[in-house]
């Protein structure tokens, strides 16, 4: 079993540019918009108190960002949760390091986490390198998270990832039996609240996703089934797979999170295909130990089906 490591409380300070395509928002809009874990009037609160300032200097809420503008966030001392902070890394050339993300553990600074989070823990096991994440994980996914080594490599790869050219595959251990084995959910995803995401009339923003499903194995009441987004909105699998009642096990904000503090968790990203700058790069990423009785049900199956 992985040990979770806790760091002790420290002051968490957030130090960044703003970024091109918020030029222009107020301070406050800019904090609610990109950082919507925290109400508008509670950033605003921050504001006014002087813990994020604009290079250097306390602003109003009001104040309109310009390009270039530093900005640092003081939020106070904080205890951060437990994560499993093992660096175990999958693959590596001149251009990427691909590393098999383990959970809870959030990719960058965010929310409650700060020094656990995988972009910090890079900057600890490879000093003067700037971690250059080309997807987002959940942190309660585990699998693979790719790290480009240079400017040119994460813009040629976050292009290809927005041009949806990246083949994906997940896993994902589900509750309850899906009603066939291939199925397909085409649902636009939207925000429903926070930064919550979910499907239909209520949603907000909502925007085209499909997932296709297929069923690998069954245990009980629960399956493990292959996911192959073909869109890559914000939480896709775990809102597509909640909305027709098959949530994701452990999934604290879309199914139910386990009451006995087992922190084993029901999606995985379990390989990626994409064209690298040298050509064609194929990963894959281990699955967790608790997967493993539904990947030795279907092989048994398998073999079963060829006598």
């Amino acid at each position: 079993m992985v040990k979770l490591y806790r760091p002790p409380p420290s002051e968490q300070i957030y130090e960044s540019y703003l970024p091109g395509k918020y030029i222009g928002f107020t301070v406050e809009r800019y904090f609610a918009d990109r950082f919507s874990y925290l109400s508008r009037e509670e950033w605003c609160e921050y504001i006014r108190d002087g813990r994020i300032t604009v290079n250097g200097e306390q602003v109003d809420p009001a104040t309109p960002l310009k390009q270039h503008d530093f900005i640092v966030t003081r939020m106070g001392m904080r205890e951060e949760p437990p994560s499993d902070r093992t660096l175990d890394l999958v693959y590596e050339d001149d251009t990427i390091r691909a590393f098999n993300k383990g959970a809870p553990l959030a990719m960058h600074p965010c929310g409650r986490y700060f020094k656990n989070s995988l972009t910090e823990i890079l900057k600890e096991a490879y000093p003067g390198e700037t971690p250059r994440p080309i997807q987002r994980l959940d942190a309660l996914t585990t699998g693979l998270a790719v790290f480009a080594k240079s400017k040119e490599v994460a813009t040629h790869l976050m292009k290809e990832f927005e041009a949806n050219r990246i083949d994906k595959e997940y896993l994902a251990l589900v509750e309850g039996i899906p009603p066939e084995n291939n199925f397909v959910v085409d649902a636009p995803v939207g925000k429903v609240k926070g930064s919550a995401r979910g499907v239909g009339r209520e949603t907000l923003n909502p925007k085209e996703a499909i997932t296709y499903f297929e069923l690998l194995s069954l245990q009980g009441d629960r399956a493990l089934l292959k996911a192959v987004p073909k869109t890559g909105r914000t939480n896709q699998i775990r809102v597509h797979l909640a909305s027709i009642g098959l949530p994701v096990v452990n999934d604290p904000v879309y199914g139910e999170p386990h009451k006995d503090g087992v922190h084993q968790y029901g999606l995985h990203a379990y390989r990626l295909r994409f064209d690298g700058i040298d050509g064609e790069i194929d990963l894959t990423a281990p699955w967790p130990e608790h997967f493993q009785p539904y990947w030795d049900a279907l092989c048994r199956e398998s073999k079963i089906a060829q006598r």
